[in-house]
């Protein structure tokens, strides 16, 4: 089974359940070539989840999961572990390997799924190091890496493959305003001049409306409002007015109230 080639990934009537919570509720969600889409949603709503799904760490319950024209939950895993070299992902805390240097981190993936020469994987790591400047940090390990240098670095990872979709979960994270603002431009100038689609959970405003073209607010398992930054702006959706205006007063916290105040 396929999908139209025109959306570089797709959940389609997707259920997701952790026991007996349902965090993703037939929920449907369009990803266009070259959007840097941001979900927005509360911690625990299930952003990241769907993250997982679009790289078939995780398989839904109900509903199908497509990148491009391939079904993710119905491919073989040989078959996955391929569609997989056409996506990256940066974690929210890098996950980067505290045994190995910032080039050996990078260079992961090549010396894993491909036949390149200790040469040819040299001469990409330096390409993609420099693209996120930290080139001249690559003999360097994990624990002399600041925050945002090791974000950096697991961009540079994220790339190392020429994917078409990277997948973003909590980019910014931990990190000062000045920071977060330098990875928020990294992520659109990379976006940019590599053509390639970006998928951003986060919960820092200012990040989301930096970065985003197109914006998926996700609550109680649902995509309830969806478009360009001014549309979720302007949204009458009393939920999406609640939540980017960090407003204790509205539909969010009803039935939470009394446990607050008590």
């Amino acid at each position: 089974m396929s999908t139209a080639n025109s959306y570089i990934a797709e959940l389609r009537e997707v259920t997701m359940q952790f026991e007996d919570k349902t965090v993703l509720d037939d929920l449907s969600l369009k990803v266009r070539p070259q959007d840097r889409l941001v979900i927005l949603g509360q911690s625990g709503s299930g952003k990241s989840t769907i993250l997982r799904l679009i790289l078939g760490i995780l398989q839904p319950h109900e509903g199908s999961v497509f990148f491009k024209q391939f079904e993710i939950t119905r491919l073989p895993r040989r078959k996955l572990q391929r569609v997989r070299r056409h996506i990256g992902m940066v974690y929210q805390y890098s996950a980067l390997l505290s045994s190995r240097t910032v080039r050996d981190n990078v260079a992961l993936p090549l010396e894993e799924l491909t036949d390149k020469s200790r040469e040819e994987i040299d001469k990409i790591v330096d390409e993609k190091l420099e693209l996120v400047g930290m080139k001249d940090s690559k003999h360097l390990m994990p624990s002399e890496l600041s925050g945002g240098m090791r974000k950096r670095v697991s961009l540079a990872r994220a790339l190392i493959l020429d994917p078409e979709l990277v997948l973003f979960d909590e980019p910014v994270a931990g990190l000062d305003p000045v920071m977060a603002s330098v990875i928020d431009e990294l992520i659109i100038s990379l976006s940019e001049r590599s053509k390639v689609t970006s998928v951003i959970v986060t919960h820092e405003m200012d990040s989301a409306f930096r970065i985003a073209t197109r914006m998926a607010m996700l609550y109680h398992g649902k995509i309830i409002e969806e478009g360009e930054p001014k549309k979720l702006k302007e949204s009458k959706n009393p939920v999406v007015s609640q939540f980017l205006s960090g407003s204790t007063e509205g539909p969010i916290l009803e039935g939470t109230k009394d446990a607050i105040t008590a």
